[in-house]
Formats: structure tokens, sequence, C-alpha cells
């Protein structure tokens, strides 16, 4: 659909009104009428003060509104694509979902395959087949959407954590999954599979991992946090993952706790340290209820053992 006049979302705002409303003409903009009126779309009546549709007008009026009631949109100039998803231009109750399925797929502009893919999932109108097809596309967004109800096989050679992530959150993802990912050239997505791994793996699992990433899924997985790992992690990291990796420190000897505090990670770990002095006051302080042969007192002190 070839156009001679430089949309914006006013001018076409203003153009449409004369579909319905053109006695409110008081409250068009003077600038939009002066463009429709040089495209050739409106002319002014002066008898009345007023403006009214050309035939090219309202040849031009009636073609956007059957692509807009169509969902044939990708003919249309970019701005009136645009329109269309920003505005509400459609009836939810008789959506063009098949013509939307085309516009999805095959946009030139990731902006209005992204629109499209969000419009039909709003609506829950995105069916597994279209969502296959989606989980192709060249714009993460739309695979993030894709992602939802595609195969999950079509994203084992995903580029973006994100799209993998949502992949996650709506799949049961099995160990093959998983080996893919765990292989994956990214360093984000082979977080997202070692956070999905068994505690059975976690030493094959971090091996995977960049130095950087295993105190982040240290803080996710603290239970994997032992004192080889923390030290392996330690001689790799730099100052900032150093600091994550105190929260999580467990059975740490002397000797290395003495060495990092030669770090910056001193700081973290004088909190750290204070965090427990004052934890063991405030259960001296609990535990004085207790006499010192207290079952009670042993009970509650295994479980809180269990717990962490």
């Amino acid at each position: 659909m070839s156009d001679n006049i430089n949309w914006n979302e006013t001018a076409i705002y203003d153009f449409l009104r004369f579909e319905h409303k053109p006695e409110l003409q008081a409250a068009y903009s003077d600038r939009n009428l002066t463009k429709l009126a040089n495209a050739g779309l409106v002319q002014r009546n002066e008898e009345r003060h007023s403006w009214t549709l050309t035939q090219k007008g309202e040849k031009k009026l009636a073609d956007i509104r059957q692509h807009f009631n169509s969902g044939k949109l990708s003919e249309l100039p970019l701005t009136l694509r645009n329109y269309y998803f920003n505005w509400g231009e459609y009836d939810i109750h008789n959506l063009p979902v098949n013509a939307l399925y085309q516009v999805a797929l095959r946009d030139k502009s990731a902006e209005i395959r992204r629109k499209a893919a969000e419009l039909l999932d709003k609506y829950d109108k995105l069916d597994k087949e279209t969502s296959n097809a989606l989980s192709h596309d060249k714009d993460w967004w739309v695979r993030y959407i894709a992602a939802k109800k595609a195969d999950v096989h079509n994203f084992f050679k995903e580029d973006d954590e994100r799209v993998v992530k949502n992949v996650i959150s709506n799949h049961d993802v099995d160990k093959d999954c998983l080996s893919h990912w765990l292989e994956s050239p990214y360093s984000g997505i082979r977080v997202q599979a070692a956070l999905l791994s068994d505690d059975s793996e976690v030493e094959e699992v971090l091996k995977r991992l960049e130095p950087q990433d295993v105190a982040s899924v240290l803080d996710v997985k603290p239970r994997w946090a032992t004192r080889e790992i923390i030290m392996k992690a330690w001689g790799a990291d730099d100052e900032q993952e150093r600091c994550e990796l105190v929260e999580n420190m467990r059975d740490m000897p002397d000797s290395f706790i003495n060495q990092a505090f030669k770090g910056e990670a001193r700081w973290t770990l004088r909190v750290r340290l204070e965090d427990y002095r004052e934890a063991v006051r405030r259960v001296l302080e609990l535990g004085a209820m207790f006499s010192e042969d207290s079952e009670i007192r042993r009970k509650i002190w295994e479980r809180a053992e269990r717990e962490i």
C-alpha cells in the first residue's frame, strides 16, 4: 500500500475520526488537517468552515479500515501498523487471528512481529504450531513469547538466556534439555541449566560454568557450597564474585578466612563475622533458659542444623 503522507499517530487519529465523528472537527489539530489536505485526503468546506473527506480520502480511509479489520497489516506503513496495536484498533471478539499469525511470522519489522505475537498471546490465541515457527525468529522477544507454548527442543541452540529462562518456567524440562544447555557456548544459558541440575551432578555442572558464574549459582544453591568448591571458586573469581562467595562460606578453615581478609572481600567478610558474633550472643542469651543437660535444647539445636 503506497502512501504519500508522512503519518504520525495524531494525524492517523484525526483522519480516522472522519469515519464516525466529523462533527468534532473543532478539536482536530490544524497541523494535521493541513497535512491531510496537502496529501489530498481532506478539503475545506468554506460555507461551514469545516473539512470533508475527498474521494481519495474516502478510499484511503476505507482501505485502512479494511486492513485493520482483516488483520492484513503488513502492507500498511509502519506508523499505521503500530497504531493498530498501540490504540486497540481491533475487535477482540472478532480478532483476525489467522491474518495476525502471518504478521507475527513475516512482517519485516521486528517491532510489529513482537506486537502481533504479544496480542495473540495476551488473548491466548497463539497456538503451538505458530509458536514453533516463531521460536526461530531473529528477534529474542518474539522467541521469548513463543517459548510459552513451543516445543522445548526448538531452543536447544538458543543464544539468549532470557528465552531459555522462559522455556524453563513454562515447561517440564528433562535431562536431555539440560545436557544441551550445559554445552551452550553462552554462559548465561549454562547457568540456567545448572540451577535445574541434581545435587548428584554438582561437580560436573560447576565444571561447565565460568568462574564468575559459580558464585551466582551458589547463591541460589547454597547447599552446594562445600569447602572445596568455595576455595576453588575463590582462586578464579575477582573481588566482586568473592564478596558473593562470602555469603555462602561453609566449613572454612581459619587459615583461609585469615587469607581472605587480605583482599577487597574483607569488608563483606567482616560483616559476616559480625553477624555470626551477634547470632552467638543471641543464642547464648536465649539458651540461658535451659539447663546444661536440657533435651529440649539439644533437639532444637539438631533441628536447626538440619534446616541449614
